[in-house]
């Protein structure tokens, strides 16, 4: 139709198992000019390039369960749509360290655990448990020798592709200069690794690279074993306490 605007348009919508390439916020436009980001819905997105920009597509909308409590302590909701009618996943804390993640029909999916504080000079504060897999956790870069190192002592194969990215993008963070957001690993802890034992990892199966624009992006393997739902609750959860997300 003419005079349509097609930067209005809506954008092609995306199951949530196809995302790979996520971020959490309400922002809607990578833009230079604050006044032209706009946003949006509190939301998990997914990027797509329109005009020569970057839009931050919703694709799983966030909801609290307590409007008037943080995220990591009431707990939130997660949903495919952005009216609420079609439930993905709700996300609790059990009053420990974990907080429960289940699927729409009240099922576990699996967890996400604060770590310890005397494990973390070694350890990320978060990392995750899916029944039928090892524990994924992430070591600080420079506890083991850099993320090339921590990776390099387990068993398993590592995403090629995007460990590689995420060692380019941290490269200034290995060597202790540069500024900007340094490098997360999430990898399995490999099955022969001794209880407590540090630095014995397998694959990796969720990586956040190291970005100086402030953007803060997550990836995770298209058809790996890693249940997406968990590593959308984990990376709502760490923004929430890093940049107080849940401050709407």
């Amino acid at each position: 139709m003419f005079g349509r605007n097609k930067r209005d348009e809506p954008f092609e919508t995306v199951h949530w198992d196809e995302i790979t390439q996520f971020t959490v916020g309400r922002t809607m436009r990578d833009t230079f000019r604050k006044s032209k980001r706009g946003e949006g819905a509190y939301a998990v997105r997914f990027m797509r390039m329109r005009g020569g920009e970057e839009y931050m597509v919703p694709g799983v909308y966030i909801v609290p369960v307590e409007p008037a409590a943080r995220l990591a302590k009431g707990g939130f909701r997660l949903f495919e749509d952005e009216a609420g009618r079609q439930p993905l996943c709700t996300v609790l804390p059990d009053g420990s360290d974990r907080y429960r993640v289940k699927d729409a029909a009240g099922r576990e999916i699996g967890s996400i655990r604060r770590t310890p504080v005397t494990k973390r000079l070694t350890q990320q504060g978060l990392w995750l448990e899916q029944p039928g897999h090892p524990a994924v956790v992430a070591p600080h870069a420079w506890a083991r020798g850099g993320p090339g190192a921590s990776l390099g002592r387990g068993v398993g194969h590592v995403l090629d592709g995007i460990v590689d990215s995420l060692l380019s993008f941290g490269s200034d963070e290995a060597t202790g200069s540069g500024g900007g957001l340094k490098p997360v690993v999430w990898a399995a802890v490999t099955e022969d690794a001794e209880e407590g034992a540090d630095g014995v990892y397998g694959e990796a199966v969720l990586t956040f690279p190291r970005r100086t624009d402030g953007a803060r992006w997550y990836f995770v393997k298209r058809d790996g074993w890693l249940d997406k739902r968990l590593a959308f609750a984990l990376a709502v959860l760490r923004e929430s306490d890093t940049i107080g997300a849940d401050r709407r």
